[in-house]
């Protein structure tokens, strides 16, 4: 299809209804009219499918319409829609594009800090949306390290101060989960100024170390090169996995069908073979002469002067002992 003729209205509905891999050509068209697409863009990020068509499952194509256009207005770091995306991490209930958009919104740079510091601060905002935050703020600041001071700082505010004298770090208080999301950003951006709080967190058991691991880690961490950058977010590539993504699912569903044919097919063959070893199996039922042996007798033998089986009143030679008669 040649997406450059097609309209404004034209292009939203093709995106809308193209699934989890849409057309490249689709995304190259969208891309290069993105300024034109922007107001239908953003509300198509707006918008929930799920309630407005009322999904039961993501192999409805619909479902990816907001998909689509985060990323296309995260491609353009279009400004309008970072109040969209603040929304989306705040909403429990759209979690799962907090999985599509959380590794790709740092490509907004700078601009974007103070939407996801607040976020991040926000003790009422959703826990998942606050964690990815966090890391988004850090590769911000790995991208721009004049800004890692900033990033550093806000990270901070979410550790409990250092009591005085020997007072327990957390005393008798909630245990917080952002700390360990803290002090794995912090570790990463090789911040040594908060390790005393930390080690404190740590001995108090304080810090989830099935997320982070324990203090040593923590050590280990601090110690590594904090200038590993993120890559650049490029909408093409990112479609180009979920391409081949989609290839490597069919193909193990392919594979999958194909062995559990064999395993049925297998089943079916053993199934005739006892069947058939079933039917050559000599009957229980009836007595039958080993082949080489006379035969036996199962009735007892009748004398020719004794009174006939049939109850005739004669005797069997005169009867049924006669010859002639069956």
């Amino acid at each position: 299809m040649d997406y450059e003729t097609l309209s404004v209205n034209e292009l939203i509905d093709a995106l809308e209804h193209a699934g989890r891999t849409p057309d490249l050509d689709l995304i190259r068209a969208c891309l290069a009219r993105s300024e034109e697409l922007e107001p239908a863009l953003l509300e198509l990020l707006r918008t929930d499918p799920w309630q407005k068509y009322g999904l039961e499952d993501d192999t409805d194509p619909r479902a990816y319409g907001d998909v689509h256009a985060g990323h296309l207005l995260i491609a353009a770091r279009s400004p309008s829609a970072l109040p969209i995306f603040d929304e989306i991490f705040r909403d429990e209930k759209r979690d799962h594009l907090i999985e599509w958009f959380g590794d790709k919104l740092h490509h907004y740079g700078s601009v974007a800090l103070p939407l996801f510091a607040n976020l991040m601060l926000d003790e009422g905002a959703f826990g998942c949306g606050r964690s990815v935050s966090a890391g988004i703020l850090r590769q911000i600041a790995l991208d721009e390290p004049d800004y890692k001071p900033i990033v550093i700082a806000t990270l901070q505010k979410l550790l409990p101060p250092l009591p005085e004298g020997d007072e327990p770090i957390i005393g008798d208080d909630e245990l917080d989960e952002m700390w360990t999301w803290a002090v794995l950003e912090l570790s990463r951006l090789g911040d040594t100024e908060s390790q005393a709080q930390i080690e404190a967190l740590f001995a108090a058991d304080a810090i989830d170390t099935w997320i982070i691991g324990d203090y040593d880690d923590y050590l280990l961490r601090l110690q590594e090169d904090p200038a590993d950058l993120p890559d650049p977010y490029d909408i093409i590539q990112t479609y180009e996995e979920l391409h081949r993504r989609e290839a490597r699912e069919a193909e193990l569903k392919a594979t999958w069908a194909r062995q559990e044919q064999e395993r049925a097919a297998r089943r079916e063959q053993q199934a005739a073979e006892r069947a058939a070893a079933l039917r050559q199996r000599p009957s229980t039922t009836h007595v039958q002469p080993v082949p080489g042996t006379p035969a036996t007798r199962t009735e007892p033998k009748v004398g020719r002067n004794d009174p006939c089986p049939c109850d005739s009143g004669k005797k069997y030679k005169k009867c049924h002992g006669r010859p002639g008669r069956n």
